[in-house]
């Protein structure tokens, strides 16, 4: 009878270096026990796997899965798979949950408080033994862009809003925030960083968007600004940074994702104290909360609906 019900089961591939195979199916099992998480080196029969839930594929790739109708990636974006890799026609999902959501706001508020307060001038004054004396900046004075205005962009430029500070947002195409003043396209990307003193990017990684955080992009704002980049290592280029805090354009930036991950030890960022480098934590998705994603589109997938967050190839998210 076990086995009778072990076959029964319908199975999802995963396949990741860096989440616990277990405590996805753990957080499956407990919403749909007919549901099995199986980590891709104990598939016994690939070709009867209708659903993945990977970050990057297996390393023997996924041609052998021949029953595929569905792909979710482990993450808000899909910068990490290479898109001819996947099989043809078959749906890709990005995984957006409330857990992932609250995390990346929780660190762009840190962020953006960090600067905002000077505790990275002082921790910098304290390593120097220097006692030195500035008084506390007003939100007013201290105007916040958020480059990136879809699910996590938008709760992030809400939240600052919410704490008082003024708040820019850019995007590729148009949106509208209550109490945010939002710019749209190329054409409206100047007058959005002169008037920001601190950049909060948090853009998909599309070829439009690659580079976007350049010595073009610091010339445009205002001197002494700072950049947090939680959106991928690709958006900027790192010499241009080092160049610009050299010259007193920027004046710091904490920064999340690198185009090289992890930083080689001899990265000029990690001799650099005006750059906080942590190793892509800003979010964090919990399988309590998003297993009920995945099952969603694990059913939608089968039943032939769009899944949800379904990833546009022709936009590349």
């Amino acid at each position: 009878m076990d086995g009778d019900r072990q076959q029964m089961k319908q199975q999802i591939l995963f396949s990741s270096d860096l989440d616990d195979p277990a405590a996805w199916a753990a957080a499956v099992a407990a919403l749909r026990p007919e549901i099995e998480v199986v980590d891709w080196r104990n598939v016994t029969d690939p070709a009867s796997v209708p659903f993945a839930l990977l970050w990057k594929p297996p390393a023997a790739g996924l041609a052998a899965f021949t029953g595929l109708k569905g792909i979710q990636s482990l993450g808000a974006g899909i910068n990490q798979l290479n898109l001819a890799e996947l099989p043809a026609g078959v749906p890709l999902a990005r995984l957006i949950d409330d857990s992932l959501t609250e995390t990346m706001t929780d660190y762009a508020v840190a962020a953006v408080y960090r600067h905002y307060r000077g505790f990275d001038h002082f921790e910098r004054q304290t390593r120097a033994r220097l006692w030195d004396y500035r008084p506390a900046r007003r939100k007013g004075d201290f105007p916040i862009g958020v480059m990136g205005l879809g699910v996590l962009g938008g709760a992030i430029a809400r939240q600052l809003r919410d704490l008082g500070f003024p708040v820019s947002g850019w995007s590729r195409g148009p949106h509208r925030i209550d109490g945010v003043r939002c710019h749209a396209g190329t054409g409206e990307l100047p007058d959005f960083l002169a008037a920001s003193r601190l950049v909060v990017n948090v853009l998909a990684l599309t070829p439009a968007t690659a580079g976007i955080l350049n010595a073009g992009t610091f010339a445009l704002m205002p001197a002494e600004s700072f950049v947090v980049n939680i959106g991928r290592g690709g958006h900027l280029i790192e010499d241009d940074l080092i160049a610009a805090i050299d010259a007193g354009r920027i004046a710091g930036a904490t920064l999340d994702v690198f185009s090289t991950e992890p930083l080689p030890v001899e990265h000029p960022i990690y001799s650099r104290p005006e750059i906080l480098a942590t190793p892509h934590v800003a979010g964090a998705i919990a399988p309590e909360t998003a297993a009920r994603t995945v099952i969603e589109n694990f059913d939608r997938a089968l039943r032939g609906d769009p899944l949800l967050n379904a990833v546009d190839t022709a936009r590349g998210y």
